[in-house]
C-alpha cells in the first residue's frame, strides 16, 4: 500500500507540474481554478483526491508551489518551483 500511495502522489504530482509548465513554468503562474476544479478534481478517485491533498501539503513544505484564496482556492509556482522545471 504504500509503494502505491507513492506512485499516486507522484503521478499527481506529475500532473500539477504539467499544468505549470502548460503556462509556461514562470514563478507567478497560478493553476487556473478552472482547469483545477472542473476538469482535475471530477477526474479523481477519493483515494486519488486523498493522495491530491498529501502531494499538495508536500509541495507547498518544499516551497515548490503556495496557497492562493480565494472563492476557488488555487495554486501559485513559487520561484523555487520554476527553477525546479527548468
Amino acid at each position: 500500500m504504500g509503494k502505491q500511495n507513492e506512485a499516486l502522489k507522484l503521478a499527481i504530482k506529475d500532473e500539477l507540474i504539467g499544468e505549470f509548465r502548460s503556462l509556461g513554468a514562470r514563478s507567478g503562474a497560478v493553476i487556473p481554478a478552472g482547469w483545477l476544479y472542473d476538469e482535475f478534481l471530477p477526474s479523481l478517485s477519493g483515494k486519488e483526491e486523498r493522495a491530491l491533498e498529501e502531494t499538495v501539503a508536500e509541495m507547498i513544505r518544499e516551497g515548490i508551489i503556495e496557497y492562493v484564496p480565494g472563492s476557488r482556492p488555487t495554486y501559485r509556482l513559487t520561484g523555487k518551483g520554476a527553477e525546479m522545471l527548468c
